[in-house]
């Protein structure tokens, strides 16, 4: 049994690893085909089992001898192959590990399945006490898999839907669901230009993409970037970057737009499955048709535009799609069988079905298509149906002043390459959504926060301030009372340098702050040390979820022990400040709040929401929380 093995190697460390599974592969009765990866082209991937053995240079970048066959995956990503990989890497180096983690990343996201599980090698400690073990233990699987591939199991022509659930399927062979006479009506007309489309991005979204913005659009550059987390199976991970701004008007508390994008990967997979890949690039004119009003027209629709810079830039492919598009989808199926399905699923009768099979695991475009194979829509009804792709806001954790003079450029509304020489810091973590009922469809990673992830120290990002007035420390008051769990404690940083740049070392500041781990993610922990030991902040207090012996697992715990000093802090007046998710911190505190104005003030549960009303009208209760 046959199989390949790949490698990418700086300095020669993976090479010799590759070159030690290729002879005991010998001994296991199977055969190697040892590849450089240099030596590969993606269609060569197609339909294969491989096993990589790939290693990281420089800040997280791909070894020179497999460069060429990483950008070209992009590209062209592999049909149905079966991988595993091993990662070489040298913790010494800030982003430790960081090529062969982005090439996992790609090759799930780009469909690939893994038979055999993920291990980093670390050259510090050495690698053989990753890399022998995991050599050991993958003779099994690779068998099996070979196995499989080689003597694959008979087809059963019978199931015309091979990925929805039985049930589904039973159920539809009893049901007759009326064709609607009811087609959807085209909103635009598209003709395809012979020239291809060469504006680059951000053209043509400002107007749209912008809501809220107090700034201009600003082309910025990642000046700086650190993983702020470890030992990721406990703790989620959290990063920090450092950007560049020529704008002069951030301040403490304020928050900024991101303008994402979706991944290469998934662009062009849709691209593929939508039969575009051959006028990907190719530009197109909309006109509206005879009858439709303007307004109703997406605003976010470009005129002139092609579609991968649609897919990429404007378009959120993600988005859980509504019943009227089902209906429309029914209408692009070659397959009446398939046609069916959508019909019911978008009827009144199927929306128990319609909840479980698509709104429950949120799936996208890509993953309903392949539910229905016959389905190919037309582009210029995709730009009609999708919505815009949102920019992502996230909150200011300090400002840093006065670096290197750089070049200024404005085009566009755009400004590039900065004449001052500020920078602005935030922190994300890397989300990946867990599907409720996903099955098969796996995790969810984040659009916005696994493109930020992939920045390296130059990569542009386009970003906007956002009007905010009422998230601002004002050290005349009674003191700050600042509240934040994991990521939501970043803002708060920037009201301390304030609190030390403004001389008040008068002002009360009482920072409550929740993590899982005090040892593994209280992100920040030694720079609110410092400010409690200079004075600047005057009272310091943490929660830990997961700690054992921990006497308060949550920050609303800390309010609830110490609810007589904090009515004291409310009865001088101090304002209070929330920063993170709506649901769970947001929605915790307030309750806890509440209770301690039933309490400490004896009042009923109407009267301290009343209180917290008129505390929030006069800016003392004040939130930056997201959902």
């Amino acid at each position: 049994m046959k199989f390949l093995l790949i490698y990418g190697s700086q300095t020669g460390q993976s090479e010799a690893v590759a070159e030690q599974i290729a002879t005991m592969s010998e001994d296991q009765g199977l055969e190697a085909e040892l590849l450089c990866g240099e030596e590969v082209t993606p269609e060569y991937l197609h339909d294969k089992v491989a096993v990589f053995v790939v290693s990281s240079t420089g800040d997280g970048d791909p070894p020179e001898n497999f460069e060429s066959f990483w950008y070209s995956l992009h590209d062209t990503p592999p049909q149905n192959l079966t991988f595993a990989l091993l990662g070489l890497g040298d913790s010494n180096y800030t982003n430790f590990g960081g090529f062969p983690q982005n090439f996992l990343d790609f090759l799930t996201g780009s469909g690939a399945k893994s038979f055999y599980e993920y291990q980093l090698a670390d050259d510090q400690v050495g690698l053989e006490l990753v890399v022998e073990p995991w050599i050991e233990g993958l003779w099994e699987p690779l068998k099996e898999t070979l196995a499989k591939i080689e003597n694959p199991p008979e087809e059963n022509n019978s199931n015309q839907f091979p990925r929805l659930p039985a049930e589904l399927i039973n159920k539809l062979s009893q049901l007759t669901v009326d064709k609607t006479d009811n087609t959807t009506k085209p909103m635009f007309s598209l003709v395809w230009s012979d020239t291809k489309f060469t504006h680059n991005f951000p053209h043509g979204v400002r107007d749209f993409m912008m809501p809220f913005c107090a700034s201009s659009l600003e082309e910025s550059r990642v000046v700086g970037k650190k993983q702020l987390t470890q030992h990721l199976d406990l703790v989620k991970e959290v990063i920090e970057l450092e950007l560049s701004t020529s704008d002069t008007g951030y301040s403490a508390g304020d928050s900024f737009g991101v303008l994402a994008q979706n991944s290469d990967t998934e662009v062009t997979q849709l691209l593929n499955r939508l039969r575009l890949s051959e006028v990907a690039h190719d530009q197109y004119h909309l006109t509206a048709n005879s009858g439709v009003k303007a307004r109703l027209l997406p605003k976010h629709v470009l005129l002139q535009c092609s579609p991968w810079y649609a897919l990429k830039y404007t378009l959120d492919i993600h988005s859980v799609p509504k019943k009227a598009f089902l209906v429309y989808l029914a209408e692009c199926c070659g397959s009446e069988e398939e046609a069916q399905c959508l019909r019911y699923l978008a009827s009144k009768e199927g929306s128990e079905d319609l909840n479980q099979l698509i709104y429950s695991p949120s799936l996208t475009l890509l993953e309903i298509l392949s539910l229905f194979p016959s389905c190919v829509p037309s582009f210029s009804f995709l730009l009609q149906f999708l919505p815009r792709l949102t920019p992502r806001y996230y909150s200011v954790s300090r400002i840093h002043r006065n670096h290197a003079t750089l070049n200024h450029v404005t085009s566009d509304h755009v400004t590039s390459d900065h004449v001052t020489s500020s920078s602005i810091s935030f922190v994300f973590n890397h989300v990946t959504s867990i599907r409720e009922g996903g099955g098969e469809w796996g995790d969810v990673p984040g659009v916005c926060t696994s493109w930020l992830r992939s920045l390296n120290t130059g990569d542009p990002i386009y970003i906007y301030r956002r009007k905010n007035e009422s998230f601002r420390p004002d050290t005349t008051g009674g003191g700050l009372i600042m509240i934040g769990a994991g990521t939501g404690v970043a803002p708060f940083l920037g009201f301390l340098d304030h609190v030390q740049e403004s001389g008040m070392s008068d002002v009360r500041t009482l920072l409550i702050t929740g993590n899982r781990y005090k040892d593994l993610d209280s992100i920040y922990a030694d720079y609110f040390r410092e400010h409690s030991e200079s004075g600047v902040l005057t009272h310091y207090r943490t929660a830990h979820s997961r700690d054992e012996g921990s006497q308060c697992k949550y920050v609303q715990d800390i309010l609830s022990r110490d609810s007589a000093e904090i009515g004291k802090w409310l009865d001088n007046n101090a304002r209070i400040f929330v920063c993170g998710d709506a649901k769970g911190l947001g929605a915790a505190v307030f309750s806890t709040f509440k209770t301690i104005l039933c309490d400490l003030k004896n009042v009923s549960e109407d009267e301290a929401l009343q209180i917290l009303s008129e505390m929030k009208k006069n800016k003392r209760y004040c939130e930056d929380i997201w959902s």
